[in-house]
């Protein structure tokens, strides 16, 4: 059996002040694309299908356009994520399961798996976590109040099916921090209610975990003696510059009737590779060092002691995908600490603002500015107003 496994879609996100619209729907269009040329029967989502409890209206468009899509060619299996809304993701889920869209967004689904045929005969039952949120959840599972905690008791429901089954292939579709993860700045902290995250080990017994909620693609390590695979599909699109050497994708997973389960890694469109570029400059605007990255999404952190003027407009000429520029003088005079600020009461004019000249420019006022300042300041103590 053929299976997509992917996460993290952010619908409605920015990168920095961008939409990232536009770059969502062309991965959309590519995912349905691919699948129907693959002939994938099945398409798992591990949540954080949006980046908002409410999200834009041109993204619930989008979503559905996603679902009508996909659907038309094989099965979806959907739970949400910490960044979604599960009881707005989850509304019409028993109307959509008759059309081959099945969302498992509720607590009492967990024990309820999607049973699903391959064109091959392979027989795989498929079960839903959604995220569970320790101080929300612990009652109702009664379990302990961590992440930990929630998450083994929610395996002991899909344990509790699965040992009536006798031989399957079984799947779990979960959103969570597991441990030995290498996350990123564009998640969202899972801490708020209990320890962060929870071992791989909770899954033993499963075939297959599809996990969403870390960015990058990368599989968990399970203790020695368990043969289940955990695996994050990553986000499909990059949302941070700490996401910069992640390779975006989404994974194509191969379940046979018995054996070792396969998986791949398949590159995603990405609107343009994320590049930092650092040095002073004039080095920047002329270097053809630099050259490589005229096409990319650049972040530009300028060394130059003394901060330049126009910064933004000259390198937008260069890179006209410019996203970021941060300033981290070399040889400046570099921040103060509050105790080294100056004392308004006592410092005279010129002095104070040199010293604000000095913090926005991380360099010294030149005497020129200086002359200029301090005739500033005497027209204003004679007269009352600047000149």
């Amino acid at each position: 059996m053929k299976i997509l496994h992917t996460s993290d879609w952010h619908l409605g996100r920015t990168f920095l002040s961008e939409s990232m619209h536009t770059h969502q729907e062309t991965f959309i269009d590519w995912l349905v694309a691919y699948v129907a040329e693959q002939k994938v029967e099945l398409v798992v989502i591990a949540g954080d299908i949006y980046d908002r409890a409410v999200p834009p209206a041109e993204s619930v468009q989008l979503f559905d356009r996603a679902l009508i899509g996909l659907s038309s060619v094989c099965q979806v299996f959907i739970t949400p994520g910490n960044h979604d809304s599960a009881v707005r993701l989850g509304f019409g889920r028993d109307l959509m399961s008759a059309n081959g869209v099945h969302i498992r967004s509720t607590i009492s689904e967990i024990g309820t798996p999607l049973e699903i045929t391959g064109r091959d005969g392979v027989e795989l039952v498929v079960y839903g976590i959604p995220y569970l949120q320790p101080e929300v959840v612990c009652t109702e599972l009664e379990s302990e109040r961590t992440h930990a905690g929630v998450l083994t008791a929610a395996m002991a429901k899909v344990r509790s099916d699965l040992v009536l089954r006798g031989v399957v292939r079984s799947m779990v579709v979960s959103h969570a921090f597991i441990t030995g993860g290498s996350g990123s700045e564009s998640e969202r902290s899972l801490e708020i209610g209990g320890i962060g995250d929870a071992p791989s080990s909770i899954f033993t017994g499963v075939d297959y975990t599809a996990m969403g909620h870390l960015h990058g693609a990368q599989v968990i390590s399970s203790p020695e003696d368990s043969a289940t695979i955990v695996k994050y599909s990553g986000s499909p699109l990059p949302y941070s510059y700490s996401e910069e050497n992640h390779q975006k994708s989404v994974t194509l997973v191969q379940i046979s009737q018995s054996g070792p389960i396969s998986y791949e890694n398949i590159v995603t469109p990405v609107p343009g590779p994320l590049v930092t570029i650092t040095g002073e400059l004039d080095a920047l605007l002329a270097d053809p060092i630099f050259g490589g990255a005229e096409g990319s999404w650049v972040r530009a952190i300028v060394i130059d002691p003394v901060r330049q003027e126009r910064s933004w407009e000259r390198l937008i000429h260069r890179f006209p995908h410019l996203k970021q520029i941060e300033f981290h003088p070399q040889g400046g005079l570099g921040a103060r600490s509050i105790h080294e600020r100056l004392d308004p009461q006592n410092t005279p004019a010129i002095d104070i603002t040199a010293g604000f000249v000095g913090h926005v420019t991380s360099g010294h006022i030149s005497d020129p500015q200086r002359s200029l300042v301090q005739e500033a300041i005497e027209h204003v103590n004679l007269n009352g107003a600047a000149p």
